[in-house]
């Protein structure tokens, strides 16, 4: 109804004035009663002419927070609401402007007024609205001053930060076993970013549960950007599959902690093979065979491995066509394409753990410094990955060692 009332408004904007129009049918209604007069001797019209449009220029200027897409056609035809116009979140640049807009209206501690410092907080919050950003920079002042402290530093605009993303911290105190379960997690998903999403920085580390989450990793591309190629999108897969891969090289099972990791690298899969053309790259065999059946053989085995794999971890909840508005099932109900997405899985997983097995020690070592300070932000976690050295592992397919038990 509402819908239906606005667009009656917008089609009856231009309308004359209603009482010159109701003044005018009103005449030449009571002409037509009279029965004396005609309505035209000719070519000459005995009535008074339908009155004249209004002459002001009307603009109808809308705006919504939801995708135009899911809009009725009926309100953003042209004619209506023709031109359309997307308002993105502020760059990095942009948002250097807003911090120092705002930071220059209290009082923060020298360091945030440091160029370092400021271009810092600007790659942190990549994808914040300037409204966000005003919400951290006062956020921040209140968290000083629970503390007693007349200025905020870089720590209280970042815990700041962090709420507005993922809500309060929850007080409670994990059990041992379970904090270190937790960092583990965390830490293969960091490790798995450092070393293969070569276009991220990690910008936060946490155990701290927000939000239902126990834990969690954050990341934001080094420069803005609108496209990825297939490797970015293979090193991002690898990184949603860091966690899961983690707790089987140090656990030899999984938590239910990658629900989301499972769901999520689902959805990439699929939607790289369904709609993106990235299916998986032909596996590469270590070893020479005597005849060309011999080692296509041996490929099809390494590729049903890799399936199996990919379709143990695959989330195969979702249902659909191609053509609905589910076209993740879509993908996934189609048997070749679910194959193809199973391999890319398969890939990715054994890529995560081979990572994470052959660094062993840099990935307790992280989340050893994680179980002390509970979280870590911006550069801190970038200089705490590039200090242990990790190695990008070479791993033989046709080594038996090299596949984990899943």
């Amino acid at each position: 109804m509402a819908l239906n009332q606005l667009l009656v408004v917008m089609d009856g904007m231009d309308e004359p004035p209603m009482m010159k129009k109701w003044l005018t049918n009103r005449f030449n209604t009571f002409l037509d009663a009279m029965f004396v007069v005609p309505r035209r001797i000719g070519k000459v019209s005995l009535r008074m002419k339908p009155a004249k449009a209004r002459t002001e220029q009307i603009y109808f200027i809308g705006a919504c927070n939801v995708p135009i897409e899911v809009l009725d056609p009926a309100l953003t035809r042209p004619g209506r609401m023709g031109r359309h116009i997307w308002f993105r979140t502020p760059t990095k640049d942009d948002r250097i402007d807003i911090f120092d807009l705002y930071l220059n209206k209290v009082a923060p501690e020298p360091d945030l007024d440091t160029g370092r410092r400021r271009d810092e907080l600007a790659r942190i919050t990549n994808g914040y609205s300037p409204a966000m950003i005003e919400q951290a920079c006062s956020m921040a002042l209140t968290v000083a001053h629970a503390e007693g402290r007349k200025v905020f530093g870089f720590q209280d605009i970042v815990q700041a930060m962090t709420t507005v993303e993922s809500g309060t911290a929850v007080g409670i105190q994990y059990v041992e076993s379970e904090t270190r379960a937790v960092a583990l997690h965390e830490a293969g998903h960091a490790v798995a970013s450092h070393v293969y999403a070569k276009d991220v920085l990690s910008t936060r580390l946490s155990i701290r549960m927000r939000g239902g989450s126990l834990g969690h990793h954050q990341v934001m591309e080094r420069e803005e950007r609108f496209s990825k190629f297939r490797s970015e999108e293979i090193g991002n897969l690898i990184w949603t599959l860091g966690a899961m891969a983690a707790e089987h090289v140090f656990y030899r099972e999984n938590s239910i902690g990658v629900g989301g990791d499972v769901q999520s690298a689902t959805a990439r899969a699929a939607w790289m093979v369904g709609m993106c053309g990235m299916g998986p790259l032909p596996v590469e065999l270590s070893r020479e065979y005597a005849t060309e059946e011999d080692e296509q053989a041996a490929r099809e085995q390494v590729e049903k491995r890799l399936q199996r794999i990919g379709v143990t971890i695959m989330n195969r909840s979702q249902s659909g066509g191609p053509m609905t508005s589910d076209p993740i099932g879509g993908v996934l109900g189609d048997r070749d394409k679910r194959a193809a997405a199973a391999q890319l899985l398969g890939q990715a997983y054994l890529t995560a753990y081979a990572l994470v097995d052959h660094n062993r020690e840099a990935v307790e070592q992280i989340a050893t410094e994680l179980i002390e300070r509970k979280e870590i932000y911006g550069d801190e976690v970038v200089d705490l990955l590039n200090s242990v050295r990790l190695e990008r592992p070479e791993f033989d397919l046709l080594d038996e060692a090299t596949w984990p038990k899943i």
